[in-house]
């Protein structure tokens, strides 16, 4: 049985207010409209729900049992078109990271392909920065929330894995290296090595590799990041130490990509965000592709 809302809402209001005139001005009809409404549905049900005299409208014993079933059906109703509403709205809006740059430049570009098919009225922001920088967005309430290495949590900041990367070499194509299917720490030993600048999460991760097989880690370059890492050791300049992450650009940048096998050196990225802050559901959603993102890329994979 197909019940019209609008019959059900004309029900409901003349029995509210007790008068089909009093109704009418409410519903913004007029009075021979909303008694049509009224009467059809008396014929869908084959009830009748009013008693009519000159004076006074009520209900009938029908009227009175059905009445709590109408009201519960027309808030059903005003619930879904709540709902779908808010679902609307989620789907509109913005959504503002921060993250280094290795990320931005790596995995960003396809995750906002993905994330635009799903969500196109969603605008995302993304500061590339370092860790204090993107800490300092989370503070400051100009990020959402923020993708990063080795951030500890405190009173503030909710801290929790999202994925994970490993150290590798890139290489020109015509290395030595690059004809090894397995490459360990000893064997960088015997080429120039290029890696970024103390401080950075990969600059730490290589030393305690290169200490535990009792070797100094003494690059011949230093860098800022590790697209210019990668520019270098593909002009045969030595081997760059860079993150897994940057094997999505190896092809273009013309280097050999290989995971340094031996001495654990994974690190976890992290989402950062407020304690207090509850993240819109595009936000969840960028999240979740960019997890995915970073698996299918197969960024942990071993040669």
């Amino acid at each position: 049985m197909n019940l019209n809302i609008h019959q059900l809402n004309a029900f409901v209001t003349v029995a509210h207010l007790g008068g089909f005139s009093r109704a009418a001005r409410q519903l913004h009809l007029s009075q021979a409209g909303l008694s049509i409404l009224v009467r059809k549905l008396e014929d869908r049900l084959a009830l009748k729900l009013f008693e009519r005299t000159t004076r006074s409208v009520g209900l009938t014993a029908s009227g009175r049992a059905l009445l709590p079933l109408a009201e519960r059906i027309l808030a059903d109703a005003q619930a879904m078109l709540g709902y779908s509403k808010s679902l609307s709205l989620e789907r509109s809006g913005r959504v503002v990271l921060a993250l280094p740059p290795l990320l931005s430049t790596t995995v960003l570009p396809g995750v906002l392909v993905q994330f635009h098919a799903a969500f196109p009225k969603v605008s995302v922001v993304f500061r590339e920065c370092v860790n204090e920088e993107m800490v300092g967005h989370v503070y400051s309430r100009d990020a959402d929330f923020a993708l990063g290495f080795d951030i500890e949590e405190d009173s503030e900041l909710e801290v929790r894995p999202l994925a994970s990367d490993h150290l590798c070499i890139a290489c020109a194509p015509d290395h030595p290296l690059a004809r090894k299917k397995r490459i360990r720490w000893n064997d960088l030993s015997a080429y120039p090595v290029i890696i970024n600048s103390r401080g950075s999460g990969a600059r730490k991760l290589a030393e305690s590799a290169f200490i535990q097989i009792n070797k100094v880690l003494a690059p011949a370059y230093e860098t800022s990041n590790h697209i210019t890492a990668v520019s270098l050791a593909s002009q045969s300049l030595g081997v760059a130490i860079v993150s897994s992450g940057i094997r999505v650009m190896a092809p273009s940048m013309k280097v050999i990509v290989r995971r340094i096998e031996g001495p654990l050196t994974e690190r976890t990225l992290q989402v950062i965000k407020r304690r207090a802050h509850e993240l819109s559901a595009p936000a969840q959603a960028f999240l979740q592709i960019f997890s995915e993102r970073m698996v299918d890329l197969d960024l942990d994979r071993k040669d």
